[in-house]
């Protein structure tokens, strides 16, 4: 009769033995993919795509809810690039003040002029790269200070020229900038003109190296310089619209005399024919086409 206690105390203890040893299993089984991770590496309730399960609560709103990305786009594209989770695409900027430059062709002539209209060598200089938002690379409206300037800093020579690049003649008495293969765009005194380098009655002094390829731009500018050639400008006062049609909301005032590049063209349901533009300043909306001349 001793023996019935003793046994019965064996097996109770082997059958707990045996729960405990199947319960440490599979509890380190389980939970061996979220103990691997640390715990400020754990997806947070706002990453993750999974569909919530029923009857579990919606995790809280972070504190700095990301729905801004989900606002209309902007008419401008720069606020539109700067809410975008990618980054915008980029071009070198010498091609864009190339494509100033070139914006500028046939203007006439004068002195101590800087556009848009009429320009000297120097003014011309000065309105192309501050158009290009590149204002630190001219800052003067003197071709001499301008050669001054860039010699100090040893960076003027007489050879490997490379595209943005400024030329400088008769030891400062001229400048334009270069467009490549040995051409160059300059205001002479019959307006404003791609030449070859060598071509001029002054002598070539000296390229002053800017180092554009090496800055880059945004894409809405590269997107600027392909439609330079539909350069025009307001003829009045008018208003930028969202849409193609009188009904379209305001975006903004156009000045008279606003240049920009037309990128579409369209016709609203009285017929009336619309531009869709690109102003220099980013800006991009319709206006009705009459209201702009080349």
């Amino acid at each position: 009769m001793s023996r019935t206690p003793t046994r019965l105390r064996a097996l109770a203890m082997t059958i707990l033995s045996a729960v405990f040893v199947l319960t440490t299993t599979a509890g380190a089984t389980f939970g061996a993919d979220a103990a691997s991770v640390p715990a400020d590496t754990q997806p947070t309730p706002a990453a993750s795509s999974a569909e919530p399960t029923a009857g579990t609560p919606d995790p809280a709103p972070a504190a700095e809810p990301t729905a801004t990305l989900d606002r209309a786009p902007s008419a401008d594209p720069i606020v539109a690039a700067a809410r975008s989770p990618q980054p915008p695409a980029v071009v070198s900027a010498a091609s864009v003040v190339v494509a100033f430059a070139r914006s500028h062709l046939h203007a006439a002539y004068r002195h101590d002029a800087t556009g848009p209209t009429a320009f000297d060598c120097s003014g011309l200089m000065w309105r192309v790269f501050h158009e290009a938002g590149l204002s630190a690379k001219v800052t003067s409206r003197s071709a001499r200070s301008i050669y001054l300037a860039y010699r100090r800093r040893g960076l003027a020579s007489r050879s490997n020229p490379q595209v943005g690049d400024l030329i400088v003649w008769g030891g400062g008495s001229h400048v334009g900038v270069y467009v490549g293969k040995g051409y160059a765009i300059s205001a002479l005194v019959n307006g404003v003109r791609i030449h070859r380098v060598q071509a001029m009655f002054t002598p070539f002094t000296a390229y002053l190296h800017t180092h554009l390829a090496g800055i880059v731009k945004p894409a809405w500018e590269l997107r600027l310089a392909s439609h330079i050639q539909s350069l025009r400008h307001t003829t009045r006062s008018v208003f930028l619209r969202a849409t193609a049609d009188g009904a379209g909301t305001k975006l903004g005032t156009l000045r008279l005399g606003t240049r920009f590049v037309v990128l579409a063209s369209r016709h609203d349901a009285a017929g009336r024919r619309w531009f869709q533009v690109l102003t220099f300043s980013g800006r991009i909306g319709w206006l009705p086409a009459t209201s702009s001349a080349r």
